[in-house]
């Protein structure tokens, strides 16, 4: 290993020159553990099936290019470890009140409804991705008469219509 990468991984020499390895901090071990356990890259054979040569040992651009290739290809495969190893920095969307209750008593309430919903779907899009989600969500909030007009929808749930109501929050929040 290269002392430059030595030196990256908290590896050493006191004055009398032995080896130690500094304690390192969790991000750098990480990054060391997925480059050792990184695959293997395959090597690019300069010979076909038949072991005849695929590029003129006379054509020097044309082996450089194929080193150059590996060594992309050795690259790319330690970029592949390091991201299947690395443990993203997670944030924690704040959680926020659920809506008030619609009972189809006044109107006007159903716009905040819908409107309190919207914000909870924007503040966690990975949970409300999809329509279907949004629209399964939102008639919890359902009491009383409006509750009633949900009623029905649930027992075909299984309907996958994109126009379906409980497939397009569009269809449902008009």
């Amino acid at each position: 290993m290269s002392e430059g990468a030595r030196a990256r991984l908290g590896e050493v020499e006191d004055e009398e020159g032995e080896e130690f390895v500094e304690e390192e901090d969790s991000g750098e071990t990480e990054v060391a553990d997925a480059l050792e356990n990184a695959p293997e890259v395959p090597q690019v054979s300069n010979l076909d099936a038949t072991n005849q040569p695929l590029v003129s040992q006379s054509d020097p651009s044309l082996l450089k290019m194929m080193e150059q290739m590996t060594q992309f290809m050795e690259k790319l495969t330690q970029v592949v470890a390091l991201r299947n190893n690395y443990k993203a920095l997670s944030f924690k969307t704040p959680s926020m009140k659920a809506p008030d209750s619609f009972d189809g008593t006044q109107a006007h309430r159903l716009r905040g409804l819908i409107q309190s919903c919207q914000l909870i779907f924007h503040n966690d899009p990975e949970n409300f991705f999809y329509d279907r989600k949004k629209v399964l969500y939102s008639p919890s909030f359902l009491t009383g008469r409006a509750g009633k007009w949900i009623e029905p929808y649930p027992s075909n749930i299984s309907n996958d219509d994109p126009s379906y109501l409980l497939n397009n929050w569009q269809l449902f929040e008009t």
